[in-house]
């Protein structure tokens, strides 16, 4: 079982999500009865898409990094724990024993759990992104060397992750337009139960008032408005604030090259990615004109969605627009906030991911979304700093090499996110109370949801019709 699951791994890190995802698409296309060739084209597809992602989002922080490193040293604030992003942090994730055991644990999970009508969401299509949950229990186990511990606590993260999926699946995908899928990213979905609360107290606060959304700041401000610009002003003001001390001396030539850089380059990604994700998305036609027929030619009427990456929204025009703007924010924050030690650095471009949840649920209002996102990552880096010497151990376990000594590491986008972070340090505790406590409430929550499912559905949707631009 061992070395099974050893090759499990090695086939995982190896092969990355541009190759593995695609794999796992074609078997479940042809499992769904879609022809070989179509199927073989989503497939491929998906793997172009992925690349693409990829392609861009590595190109733009090559570029943006050095740029907010510079905005960051003319600070002068000290932050020691540094951000070095996701990709390396499920490379960790993967390579840790925690993670080799919960790589099968997890599809096996997430298999029977739909199959036999547990849930309707088939998170197992979007396998990758289990790394956020192997990130949690190998801290566990780093701090307490109980894996059974571990293991409890990323199931328990896993179910609360589904039901989360579940209720915001249909939101989800009538707002990136995914007929029949949802979203199922751990880092993303934990934060569903504060956007709806927050989506509603901000509604009570007038702010399906303010018409800030893309189509409502191109309409009004003509070109200005349009995500290009928006992205040009945004990626110029980091280059120059970056920049400033070197844009008067002798190297003012450099500089300015410097700053307009980053602002050509932040506009370039507010245009290419949406191509992209129009690309990514047409993978998945054929699966849904699949689940259509069989759905129609099935004995029971059951609704299910399929799980995508998270790169399916982040092209959104509201989405990036919100995570684009977050950026000087979050970085700004980082500054000030009491007892954060975390600079978020390489997951700033990853902003837009991080979003999708707000932008989904408030219907593209970027007002609501930008509060949202600032409240809940203030407090993911508040809360989650504590932990940045216990990842960087693991880290370092997985063959990390630290950038300098006396400096840890983290993931901005995958660790601060303050209600997983609050389930490991239940698990932490070894409380029995705490644990059964959390279970028992996950079990209250999923009968509720089950009994009221077409309620929760009706409620999102008749609140984001509220908001119209």
């Amino acid at each position: 079982m061992e070395a099974f699951l050893n090759t499990l791994s090695n086939i995982f890190g190896a092969f990355g999500s541009g190759i593995i995802i695609p794999v796992i698409l074609f078997v479940l296309g042809k499992v769904m009865g879609v022809d070989t060739k179509k199927a073989f084209n989503s497939a491929l597809l998906c793997g172009v898409g992925l690349t693409g992602f990829n392609l861009v989002i590595n190109s733009y922080s090559g570029i943006i990094a050095p740029v907010v490193q510079s905005m960051v040293d003319n600070s002068g604030v000290n932050l020691p724990a540094l951000d070095t992003g996701w990709q390396s942090t499920s490379i960790i994730a993967y390579s840790t024993t925690v993670g080799v055991l919960f790589i099968g644990v997890a599809i096996a999970l997430q298999l029977i759990l739909f199959f036999v009508g547990y849930t309707d969401v088939f998170m197992a299509s979007d396998l990758w992104n289990n790394y956020s949950f192997m990130v949690w229990g190998s801290m566990l186990y780093a701090k307490t060397g109980n894996m059974l511990l571990a293991m409890a606590l990323m199931v328990v993260q896993l179910l609360y992750i589904l039901l989360f999926s579940e209720m915001c699946a249909l939101r989800w995908g009538t707002y990136y337009e995914y007929d029949g899928c949802c979203m199922t990213a751990p880092h993303h979905l934990e934060s569903f139960p504060f956007a709806v609360l927050m989506d509603w107290i901000l509604t009570k606060l007038g702010f399906n008032k303010i018409k800030l959304n893309a189509a409502a700041l191109q309409k009004k401000l003509g070109i200005l408005g349009e995500p290009m610009m928006i992205g040009l002003i945004v990626g110029l003001i980091i280059g120059l604030i970056g920049e400033w001390p070197f844009l008067f001396g002798e190297n003012a030539l450099g500089a300015w090259g410097t700053a307009l850089g980053a602002a050509i380059n932040t506009a370039a990604i507010m245009a290419v990615f949406p191509k992209v994700a129009a690309i990514f998305a047409s993978a998945f036609t054929s699966m849904s004109d699949a689940y259509k027929s069989k759905a129609a030619a099935a004995a029971k009427n059951r609704q299910w969605f399929l799980s995508v990456n998270d790169a399916c929204g982040y092209g959104e025009t509201n989405t990036l627009v919100t995570g684009v703007i977050l950026i000087p924010i979050m970085l700004v924050l980082s500054f000030i906030l009491p007892g954060n030690i975390i600079l978020p650095m390489a997951d700033l471009c990853a902003l837009p991911y991080m979003v999708e949840v707000f932008v989904c649920v408030s219907n593209g209002n970027i007002a609501k979304s930008l509060v949202m996102g600032a409240i809940w990552f203030s407090l993911g880096l508040i809360v989650c700093s504590q932990l940045c010497p216990t990842f960087t151990e693991v880290a370092v376990g997985a063959g990390f090499n630290l950038p300098q000594p006396g400096v840890y590491v983290c993931s901005f986008g995958i660790i601060c996110h303050p209600l997983l972070c609050a389930f490991f340090f239940i698990f932490y505790s070894q409380n029995i109370i705490l644990i059964a406590a959390l279970i028992a409430v996950y079990v209250v929550l999923y009968i509720w949801f089950r009994k009221n499912k077409q309620k929760v559905y009706d409620y999102l949707e008749n609140n984001a019709a509220a908001y119209q631009a």
